[in-house]
C-alpha cells in the first residue's frame, strides 16, 4: 500500500471557472491542438471546445449521441491522445454495459467503439475488486489505468503493456494499492490522472459513498503528483482559498499557460458541467 502524503509545499487553486452548456456529466478532458476535448460519462458523443472562443462542437460516438439514463450509460471515464494520432475513451468498467473503448482519429475523425472487456476482466482479477476505471494515461509503452476505490476500499494503479490499445492480448506489468488521504473524514479516492513533462498528475475526490454505483456528498477534492512509490497532493483551493468541494473528475494541461483545466460533474442533470482553470504551485 502506497500512503499519499499532503505536502504543504504544493498548491492547486482554481482561478476560474464557467459552465458547459448542454455537457452534463464531465468525467474527463484532453488537450490538443490548443482545444479541449470534452468526454461525459452519460453520452455516446464528446464535445470540442475551444477555450478562447468558448466554440463547441459535438462529436457522436455511437447512435444519436443523445444522453442517457444511469442504468444504460456508458460511463466514459478516463480519455488520453494514443495510440497514434487518436484519443481514446474508456470506460469504468463498473457494470457490464461500461466496458466500451472509444477512438477518435484526429485527422480523420473517424470514430470507432469496441468492447475491451479483456483488459477490465485483468483489472478485476489483479485488484480483486469490480473495478471503477476514472483515469488512464498512456506513457511510452504502458498504460496505467487509475482505479477509483469507494469507502475504505483502496484506489489502486494497474499498469499493462500499451499493446493492448492496437488489438493484442493483455500484458500485465504491475500494479499497487493507493491511500490517497483523508478529507472532511471521508477518504480521497482517484478520479483522472494526466501525464506531462515527464511527471504523473491526478485528480482525487472525497464522496460519501460506499461503491462504484450511487453518488454522495463531496466534502473534498485534491491534486497530487506521482513519482516511482511516492505520491503527494495539495487539497484543491476555490479562488477564495477555501477548500473545493467540487467533483473534479476530468484533469489535462495547457502547456502554453502551465496551468490545468479542469471539468466536474455536479451529479445532476439539470445543471451543467464546469470548465475549470486551476493553477499550480510547486509541482514543476
Amino acid at each position: 500500500m502506497i500512503k499519499a502524503s499532503q505536502d504543504p509545499h504544493l498548491r492547486a487553486r482554481i482561478l476560474s471557472s464557467r459552465p458547459l452548456p448542454g455537457v452534463r456529466a464531465g468525467s474527463a478532458v484532453v488537450w490538443h491542438d490548443r482545444r479541449l476535448l470534452v468526454i461525459q460519462d452519460d453520452a455516446f458523443s464528446v464535445v470540442w471546445i475551444d477555450p478562447d472562443s468558448g466554440a463547441m462542437s459535438r462529436v457522436t460516438l455511437e447512435g444519436r449521441g443523445e444522453e442517457l439514463p444511469k442504468a444504460r450509460k456508458p460511463d466514459f471515464e478516463a480519455a488520453f491522445v494514443g495510440p497514434g494520432r487518436a484519443v481514446t475513451v474508456l470506460g469504468s468498467g463498473s457494470s457490464d454495459r461500461r466496458r466500451h473503448k472509444a477512438s477518435v482519429d484526429l485527422d480523420s475523425g473517424r470514430v470507432e467503439v469496441t468492447d475491451f472487456g479483456s483488459l477490465f476482466d485483468v483489472v478485476e482479477a489483479r485488484i480483486g475488486a469490480r473495478p471503477n476505471v476514472e483515469g488512464a494515461v498512456l506513457v511510452g509503452e504502458v498504460l496505467r489505468v487509475f482505479h477509483r476505490g469507494a469507502g475504505p476500499l483502496a484506489s489502486a494503479i494497474v499498469d499493462v503493456a500499451g499493446s493492448v490499445l492496437e488489438g493484442r492480448g493483455v500484458e500485465l506489468l504491475g500494479h499497487a494499492f493507493y491511500d490517497l488521504g483523508i478529507a472532511g473524514g471521508v477518504p480521497l479516492h482517484f478520479t483522472d490522472a494526466a501525464a506531462f513533462g515527464g511527471r504523473t498528475f491526478y485528480l482525487a475526490v472525497a464522496e460519501g459513498t460506499p461503491n462504484a454505483i450511487d453518488d454522495g456528498p463531496v466534502v473534498g477534492a485534491a491534486v497530487g503528483i506521482l513519482a516511482g512509490d511516492q505520491a503527494r497532493y495539495a487539497f484543491l483551493e476555490e479562488p477564495s482559498g477555501e477548500r473545493s468541494c467540487r467533483k473534479v473528475e476530468g484533469i489535462t494541461f495547457d502547456p502554453g499557460r502551465k496551468t490545468i483545466w479542469a471539468v466536474t460533474d455536479p451529479d445532476d442533470p439539470e445543471r451543467p458541467a464546469e470548465l475549470c482553470v486551476i493553477a499550480l504551485e510547486g509541482f514543476f
